[in-house]
């Protein structure tokens, strides 16, 4: 085992763990607990510096016996991953510094991001599932971590409960996956479900039964529709910082995995099918319950989560596409969803800690008490509605539904029309929030408000919607070319 080449593939691993161990020594011994939040930052940026560092001369290696892969989709998708969540925790200090303990969250979710980036260069069912456990025991934790708060109890038994179904669900079909081939490693079940497809060894009814329990687990983690019905009641319990982390961190996993694993190993049409299915029905059923949501004066956070539902079924459209362009579309648009997904969310963080409110009509008139977070908030919220005002997301939307009418599939054109349909139906409630911000007279809430938007809150806030703006206006060609190249240099 070349040890010199683990220590480079896995530096950014490395320096994260390093980062968590020093956080848990943090709240050991300083007893003020302040400087978690800032340990964690440097270690998250000095992780995801790692992985860019790597992502042209270097990548391409596997260790551990090609469990592991450090290919253009692992090293990107792992930068994502770390980038996000150390937006997340410089944008968190204020709103968990109120918790009983919030120094021992920093430790939790890092550790959470830490099997989120190796989730996404797994190459062996074994090493997948162990770094999956890793970020879902931790999203677990830091869902039901403000023990005093009965919602984030509830939200955390919730998650406990549906996650450990999903996850069986996803050990019935890897069992037979191995049943079938005697492999564990993605390269040898590929090379030996070929094998088996042209003896015709394996029956339909597996092959069907394999693939709904991969593609319902890999929906779960995405909370697409028809399995989204943990996803807002979670949403709404837990810590708001927690909210931002499934919506955005665990998805990106959870598409990282499921871009190798289903192009590499198990590339199948009743696989393509599903996730059409699963896109037109959770851009269905998010878009139309979230317009329900605003309409019916719902929370902030159940809404978002709504909003994320839909989100997602944009994002399958790539995936159920299933052609290089299609994958690169999904990847286009799956990073320019997490700065606007992120921002929309510390916006909403701050309100909620400054308020102790997250009711959508007290937002009422906030661009008066606080016009730069109303405008941070607007923006995301615009383009998550995918105007072409701000152009990011729209454009990213373009090359994603133009991917699946183009793609010779028969389904390809009805999966375009639906996500359009859908996005227009979304305009309703993300505008109509935008309006109740800008246009509406200020609520009780809002005339109330005095505490101040906190350095960290502002500053990660600041560097989301900068990004969000900087890709959409001058860097849109080369970030699709960035994304073409992650996914021409998928290796196995």
């Amino acid at each position: 085992m070349d040890w010199s080449l683990i220590s480079k593939v896995l530096l950014p691993e490395a320096i994260l763990l390093l980062g968590i161990l020093l956080t848990i020594m943090m709240s050991l011994f300083d007893s003020t607990k302040k400087h978690n939040s800032g340990i964690g930052v440097v270690f998250l940026v000095l992780s995801a510096i790692a992985c860019l560092k790597q992502f042209f001369p270097d990548e391409g290696q596997a260790i551990f016996y090609n469990s592991f892969v450090n290919d253009g989709l692992s090293l990107f998708f792992r930068f994502l991953i770390y980038s996000v969540t150390a937006l997340i925790v410089l944008g968190s200090q204020k709103y968990l510094s109120v918790l009983e303990s919030p120094a021992e969250y920093y430790p939790i979710i890092m550790t959470a991001a830490l099997g989120g980036g190796m989730l996404v260069g797994a190459n062996d069912t074994l090493f997948f599932f162990v770094a999956l456990e890793t970020l879902g025991l931790s999203a677990i934790l830091i869902t039901a971590y403000a023990r005093l708060n009965q919602q984030s109890n509830e939200a955390g038994i919730k998650y406990l409960i549906n996650s450990a179904v999903a996850t069986a669900i996803l050990l019935l079909g890897l069992s037979f996956l191995y049943g079938i081939t005697g492999f564990t490693n993605f390269d040898e079940l590929a090379l030996r479900l070929y094998q088996l497809n042209i003896m015709h060894v394996i029956s339909s009814p597996l092959l069907i039964l394999i693939a709904v329990c991969l593609v319902g687990s890999t929906a779960f983690k995405l909370a697409a529709a028809p399995f989204q019905n943990w996803s807002p009641d979670v949403y709404n319990g837990a810590p708001i910082t927690t909210t931002v982390f499934l919506s955005v961190v665990s998805k990106t996993a959870a598409l990282g995995l499921a871009i190798r694993l289903f192009t590499l190993v198990f590339n199948y049409e009743i696989v393509s099918i599903l996730f059409a299915v699963i896109a037109m029905l959770s851009v269905v059923v998010g878009n139309y319950v979230g317009m329900i949501q605003m309409i019916s004066r719902g929370s902030i956070k159940r809404l978002l989560a709504y909003s994320s539902i839909a989100q997602a079924g944009y994002l399958l459209i790539g995936l159920a596409v299933m052609q290089p362009q299609s994958l690169s579309a999904l990847v286009f648009y799956l990073t320019i969803y997490a700065l606007m997904n992120t921002g929309s969310f510390l916006c909403a963080t701050y309100f909620e800690s400054a308020t102790n409110s997250d009711d959508i009509y007290d937002l009422a008139g906030l661009i008066q008490k606080r016009p730069l977070i109303t405008i941070a908030f607007s923006l995301c919220l615009i383009n998550l509605a995918g105007l072409p005002f701000v152009p990011a997301a729209f454009i990213a939307k373009f090359y994603l539904f133009n991917s699946a009418f183009s793609s010779g599939l028969s389904y390809g054109p009805l999966l375009a029309i639906v996500g359009l349909v859908g996005s227009v139906i979304a305009l309703f409630y993300y505008i109509y929030l935008v309006k109740i911000m800008v246009v509406d007279e200020p609520s009780t809430a809002v005339k109330n408000l005095e505490e101040p938007v906190s350095l960290g809150l502002g500053f990660s806030t600041g560097i989301t919607v900068s990004l969000m703006l900087g890709f959409g206006i001058f860097g849109m060609g080369i970030f699709r070319d960035l994304a073409s190249a992650v996914i021409s240099r998928i290796s196995g």
